[in-house]
């Protein structure tokens, strides 16, 4: 979806950008990575094996954030990156892209997020200076590439939603309106499929109300859960993308 759809969520207050984050649980963000049932499936691979080694690998980053909090969330914003870039699509300007929506609110946003990281990481905060290191060579990056003007538009209205927006406004926008359909359409999700990608969702949130307790917050829950689940979710995603070209009767993906 062009980022200009995104640009009516600068006037989002907080109340309402944190109940659009929260809403993602139900609507597209969640349900994108219970989709990867359908990957598995479509791969031929065996469910139960692929479901047990899915919630084993979901374990390493859950404890990494439990654990070493602070690593925790360097690790969840790397990964973040390389998977949100990664589905773009766009080489290293989808890269770029997905560092505007993860970095800048640590650079332009720190009041605004510092209830949030208290809660999931006791504080910790990327220093700005990192911040705006890591998007600097993202942009040197991507100029490299040669990009259409076009696509450059876009990054830029990208940017300006995540400089003018509430931090959880613009997170959701991304996450719900580019990255969940982007990944939804990829796999090719449709008709009867979503009724055993939104029993995947269930289990998903089962998982964000167990961490409840651990955070005491619910959209520190809701992240814990969402990190825990983004490490298999970007591997399923990357066997998908890797795939042989598939038969005429498998989903086109999506681009």
């Amino acid at each position: 979806m062009p980022s200009l759809y995104l640009l009516p969520l600068v006037l989002l207050p907080e109340g309402w950008a944190l109940a659009l984050l929260l809403l993602s649980a139900l609507v597209l963000g969640l349900p994108h990575g219970a989709a990867d049932l359908l990957v598995a499936r479509r791969l031929g691979w065996p469910l139960l094996p692929f479901v047990g080694l899915y919630l084993l690998l979901a374990l390493l980053p859950l404890a990494l954030l439990l654990f070493y909090p602070q690593a925790g969330l360097l690790a969840f914003l790397l990964l973040a990156l390389l998977h949100w870039g990664r589905v773009e699509g766009k080489g290293p300007l989808g890269y770029l892209r997905a560092g505007t929506v993860l970095l800048f609110p640590f650079l332009l946003h720190g009041e605004r997020i510092a209830p949030f990281l208290q809660a999931f990481v006791g504080g910790f905060a990327l220093p700005p200076w990192a911040a705006l290191f890591l998007l600097a060579g993202l942009f040197l990056w991507a100029l490299r590439q040669g990009a259409s003007p076009r696509l450059w538009g876009d990054t830029a209205l990208l940017a300006l939603v995540a400089a003018l927006a509430h931090p959880y406004a613009a997170l959701a926008g991304y996450f719900l309106l580019q990255h969940s359909l982007d990944s939804l359409r990829l796999v090719g999700v449709r008709g009867r499929d979503w009724l055993p990608v939104y029993g995947a969702t269930f289990g998903a949130i089962l998982l964000a109300l167990a961490l409840y307790p651990a955070f005491r917050d619910p959209l520190a829950a809701y992240m814990a859960a969402v990190f825990a689940l983004t490490l298999p979710h970007a591997l399923a995603m990357e066997a998908w993308l890797r795939r042989p070209l598939p038969p005429a009767r498998w989903p086109a993906p999506g681009r």
